[in-house]
């Protein structure tokens, strides 16, 4: 019997993101770079003309219609990490990626709100003097996280 506190599992979505494509090329950067799901909180969009490997019927896709949803229906013993560019955020170079976490991507143009950042157990940042587009960033952080380095 599987113990969903020792197995490893990722989740990435982005909340209220603003554009389809950018939900696409994530959604086909999570199934290559080993996603478990993929979600979305507030604005929901079907299938993307990035998506061509077709990542929505080729793994769990959850949609949420806010963050309290969202919230309230996260795996047992899954962490939230943030992703944004927040003084107490981690340095990604350095950051030890949880077991079980889900990655938490804002919208293009307003990044996560304050109930996000402040409900997240982790933040993770890179070293960019400006923001990034939401689905370079989760593939940033996704590839790192398959990188041999300690969990926490």
């Amino acid at each position: 019997m599987n113990d969903n506190f020792v197995n490893e599992f990722f989740g990435i979505g982005i909340f209220n993101g603003k554009t389809p494509e950018n939900l696409g090329v994530l959604w086909r950067s999570a199934q290559n770079l080993g996603a478990s799901f993929i979600f979305t909180i507030g604005n929901r969009y079907a299938k993307q003309a990035c998506d061509t490997h077709n990542a929505v019927k080729s793994m769990p896709y959850y949609h949420y219609e806010n963050f309290d949803d969202f919230f309230n229906n996260l795996p047992k013993g899954t962490r939230i990490v943030g992703v944004e560019l927040d003084d107490s955020a981690q340095d990604l170079e350095t950051f030890h990626h949880p077991r079980r976490c889900v990655y938490l991507l804002g919208a293009e143009d307003h990044g996560l709100s304050k109930e996000a950042i402040e409900k997240s157990h982790l933040l993770v940042k890179f070293k960019s003097k400006l923001s990034l587009n939401v689905s370079v960033a989760g593939s940033i952080v996704m590839y790192d996280r398959g990188i041999d380095k300690p969990r926490s």
